[in-house]
């Protein structure tokens, strides 16, 4: 298998099938529940690759299922005491039977059928759904001034800033030095933030993870370890 192939399965959902070099055997990895790789090796064809999910169905189900507990455990529960940097949450039951949300200036607001409790999984997904898009707007307004800020302050330079809502990653840089940050960074404080920026603003000079890279690091951002620390006990809202 020479390229990058994805099937769609009815019950796992789309599995990516991912030429490796360095793999000595045909191996399945569940990042989380919507990433779904398998490596192949040199030599295997795509008709094994897709024989050895087949074989292994039962397997991938479970690990899915035991994934999506984890996930549903680390999800925030929202309640009307939650705000993002400029926005504060109302929920609200209403006469109506169907679940709606409105993004003003300053608030959130979450109307649900008011027969339905606020601590229901149904409100707390929408709740979250909201939650995130008030993230995408913030981040807009926010995240592209500050790397131009710090970029201009440690004389580097970048091509664009991409702001998306990445499932698994923070932030990163391409061959072409764009930046993509996460729009979940708006969920920390400035100082995180700039980690994440100043540290993929280095990896426009520095293509790698070698010391040379953290000692660079340290010079222009001396409490990153920290802000490593507080990035590594979250993980992005997976809707």
């Amino acid at each position: 298998m020479s390229k990058t192939h994805t099937r769609h399965y009815r019950d796992i959902g789309t599995v990516e099938f991912v030429p490796s070099r360095g793999a000595r055997r045909l191996n399945i990895t569940i990042r989380h529940s919507h990433s779904i790789r398998v490596a192949v090796p040199r030599g295997v064809s795509v008709r094994a690759a897709y024989k050895f999910v087949d074989d292994h169905l039962e397997w991938v189900q479970k690990a899915l299922r035991r994934v999506r507990q984890v996930e549903k455990s680390q999800q925030p529960r929202f309640d009307n005491s939650f705000q993002t940097r400029n926005h504060q949450l109302v929920l609200q039951g209403h006469d109506k039977p169907h679940f709606s949300y409105h993004i003003s200036d300053e608030t959130i607001i979450v109307c649900y059928p008011a027969t339905v409790n606020a601590e229901d999984d149904d409100v707390q997904q929408i709740t979250q759904k909201a939650v995130i898009e008030t993230y995408r707007i913030e981040a807009k307004q926010y995240l592209p001034n500050r790397v131009a800020l710090l970029a201009d302050c440690f004389g580097f330079r970048f091509d664009r800033v991409f702001i998306k809502n990445l499932k698994s990653r923070w932030g990163s840089c391409s061959v072409r030095n764009n930046i993509n940050l996460n729009l979940q960074l708006m969920r920390f404080d400035d100082g995180v933030i700039d980690y994440i920026i100043l540290h993929e603003l280095l990896h426009t000079r520095i293509k790698n993870h070698s010391r040379e890279f953290w000692t660079a690091l340290e010079k222009i951002c001396p409490g990153f370890r920290d802000a490593r620390r507080v990035l590594k006990s979250a993980k992005p809202f997976i809707l």
